[in-house]
């Protein structure tokens, strides 16, 4: 029997209705710095910085995220410029939130003297189960619909009004940040190269999301299924990227460090 796919956008506790994805999302953010602060104290790197470098990657990621969401969906924005703004209906995009981020540690590590390199491996355990929160939120509100389903398996889902069994992308990313975690978490004292650590979660989340990607509709409506270019998405030519530089690293650089 498939999973009912019954949206989950409220939370309310007496008289109080959180937003169920928002809620999600800040629990991502408070267990990602617990994770970072923890990895920065056994690395010896003062807690002020990470508390620094977060507040400016919450900032500019999500200001990337949305630039471009809307980039990709440029025409829904034609007629309502305004709507550009309303980031509370919704619409980011993960990668723009990451380069965004980057860019906002590459200047706030220049400006304070500190290596960009060390920093990133330091924060990326805590971004990896943060990226399992996040997702877990998408899921409970129905993003990201998925492509309809070749067999009857137990994890697929019905959309109200709807008879075709459809994949859960939002769900197999949340499960694959997990995961990931886990792995790095555990390889976090045996990577100790600089650069290893941010380069494995280079390779790790460009190879999975390039295939799980292919999990995402492209039946319905645009807008609904993600724009697609010579048959894959924006996000899939960024992965393709992202693994081949992570490969290379370990290929050619990882070795000559060691």
């Amino acid at each position: 029997m498939p999973l009912p796919f019954t949206k989950i956008t409220d939370i309310d506790i007496g008289p109080i209705t959180l937003q169920a994805w928002g809620v999600m999302l800040a629990l991502g953010l408070l267990v990602g710095l617990f994770v970072t602060l923890k990895e920065a104290e056994r690395k010896k790197i003062k807690s002020d910085s990470v508390f620094d470098v977060f507040l400016w990657i919450l900032v500019t990621s999500i200001v990337g995220s949305r630039l471009m969401y809307v980039l990709l969906f440029w025409r829904d924005f034609i007629s309502a410029p305004l709507d550009i703004f309303k980031i509370w209906e919704g619409g980011l995009v993960f990668y723009g939130g990451i380069f965004a981020a980057l860019l906002a540690m590459w200047f706030y590590t220049r400006s304070k003297k500190i290596s960009f390199v060390d920093l990133a491996d330091t924060l990326t355990p805590g971004f990896a189960i943060g990226i399992f929160f996040g997702r877990l939120g998408c899921y409970l509100i129905g993003d990201h619909i998925g492509a309809p389903m070749k067999g009857d398996w137990f994890w697929g889902s019905v959309m109200t009004g709807d008879t075709v069994l459809r994949h859960e992308p939002s769900l197999y990313l949340s499960l694959n940040g997990l995961l990931m975690f886990i792995v790095l978490w555990h390889l976090r004292t045996r990577l100790n190269k600089r650069g290893a650590m941010a380069m494995a979660f280079f390779v790790w989340y460009g190879f999975s999301r390039f295939f799980l990607d292919f999990s995402r509709s492209s039946d319905l409506a645009l807008g609904l299924s993600d724009p697609r270019f010579w048959g894959l998405t924006i996000s899939q030519y960024v992965s393709v990227g992202l693994f081949a530089g992570g490969l290379y690293y370990f290929l050619f650089k990882f070795k000559k460090r060691s």
